[in-house]
């Protein structure tokens, strides 16, 4: 019971924290702060605080802020205004076009901002009322804003694969490169599922009518939205992978990116630098703060023997893999209710990855696949992120139960595409293996 103790102490402290809904970094470094001083003793504290300062000191993190100020510099520019009036046009004359250009911009979204809150904010303010005015059901317009716009946890350049990487201490670039297929595959399925769904049941989904359609000359005008964001795409993504450019040094490129666009808009002013920049510092220091006191919590956590005791549990039980793997995904499910991934990552990736690299697993795809199921935690009810942030822009007639019933099918998507990449670890590892 010595052993367990501790431990038990720990996770106990992690519990009451997160039933009274004491702020996340407090409640971490406070269990682990009490641990330390009533079973090991006050002489480890520096150790703890040497450990949060050499977080601090990562490369790696200073990709972090240099990201999110280029989202919320994103956010303010017209650039998703202009790329939903394209494909407005361009798909709104099929039905279901809308819900399927809703995707596909939600995917740019993500692979220029690395988050995934922008895409859901954005596209329920522009695109949500727009289609509901044209006549679709609520779940054909609510579900693939959802979906769509958890996709940059798991399209790059996330933000959550980068802590990822610097947990880890893996490559971001080969990150970023396991992400691409299956998110790929995940767009796919929700644009083949759109396309199905309005075919079956044409009256949820119809189509533009011929008066509110442009001329092609008009068309291929407003393709010039699509200019700039696949220009941002191009130069973040391809200079990591090409080997040009660091996540970091990619990072800024992006932020430059975001600051050109702002201008060719004419958004560019004092007022948006400073409201981006004091908004992305402040998301900054709150991932930050989760990031000290998780590395509080996880210091604590192997100097009681925590990890040990897991992986011997799990791996002395002879047990097949996927049964290992089935308890590691059911923790994350049960985690994703109450914490955000930045958390979950902290917390379970140095007590999961040893374990899956014993069994013969790439950290990459391990990467990849945890990214894959916490973007479903994001999803599902009652306390998807994603869900109450739609529900913060939704018009006043969209209620929690219609945006609970749309998310339903996609949920379903995102557990097939979880057990696809357990079973075919190739999908993930194919691209990274191909680049570097």
């Amino acid at each position: 019971m010595t052993e367990w103790l501790p431990i038990l102490t720990l996770v106990g402290g992690l519990a009451f924290g997160l039933i009274t809904g004491f702020p996340m970094a407090f409640t971490l470094a406070s269990s682990s702060i009490i641990t330390t001083l009533i079973f090991i003793g006050p002489h480890t504290l520096p150790y703890v605080a040497t450990n949060v300062f050499g977080m601090m000191s990562s490369m790696v993190l200073i990709a972090m802020p240099l990201f999110i100020f280029m989202a919320c510099v994103l956010e303010r520019s017209n650039v998703a205004e202009e790329l939903y009036e394209f494909m407005y046009q361009l798909l709104g004359p099929i039905r279901g076009g809308l819900s399927m250009g809703t995707v596909l911009i939600c995917a740019i979204i993500a692979a220029m901002s690395g988050v995934s809150t922008t895409a859901v904010v954005t596209m329920g303010i522009i695109a949500l009322p727009i289609m509901l005015k044209q006549g679709y059901h609520k779940s054909i317009a609510i579900g693939p804003i959802l979906a769509g716009g958890a996709l940059g946890l798991l399209i790059p350049p996330s933000i959550s694969l980068i802590v990822y990487g610097m947990v880890a201490r893996v490559s971001i670039g080969r990150l970023f490169a396991g992400g691409i297929v299956p998110g790929l595959i995940l767009v796919v399925l929700f644009l083949g599922y759109i396309g199905i769904r309005s075919f079956l049941q044409p009256q949820y989904a119809p189509a533009l009518s011929r008066e509110n359609r442009v001329s092609w000359i008009d068309l291929i005008r407003l393709s010039k939205g699509l200019i700039l964001p696949i220009a941002i795409i191009t130069a973040v993504l391809g200079t990591i992978f090409a080997g040009i450019a660091s996540p970091t040094e990619a990072a800024a490129v992006g932020a430059f990116g975001a600051l050109f666009s702002a201008a060719v808009h004419g958004k560019l002013t004092w007022s948006l630098l400073r409201d981006a920049g004091v908004r992305a510092m402040a998301i900054n220091g709150m991932i930050m703060w989760i990031l000290f006191g998780a590395g509080c919590f996880t210091s604590i956590f192997f100097r009681t023997g925590g990890q040990g005791l897991i992986s011997d549990l799990l791996l002395g039980m002879g047990t097949s893999p996927f049964l290992i793997f089935f308890f590691i995904l059911a923790t994350l499910i049960i985690l994703g209710f109450f914490l955000d991934e930045i958390t979950q990552v902290m917390i379970t990736v140095p007590v999961f990855l040893p374990i899956v690299v014993e069994l013969g697993y790439d950290p990459v795809w391990f990467g990849v696949l945890f990214m894959t199921q916490v973007q479903m935690d994001y999803l599902t009810p009652p306390f998807g992120f994603t869900l109450f942030y739609m529900k913060g822009v939704a018009p006043p007639e969209v209620s929690m139960g219609d945006i609970y019933r749309s998310i339903a099918p996609f949920i379903l998507m995102q557990l097939a595409v979880v057990i696809f990449i357990l079973v075919f670890p190739d999908v993930v590892m194919w691209l990274p293996d191909l680049l570097f």
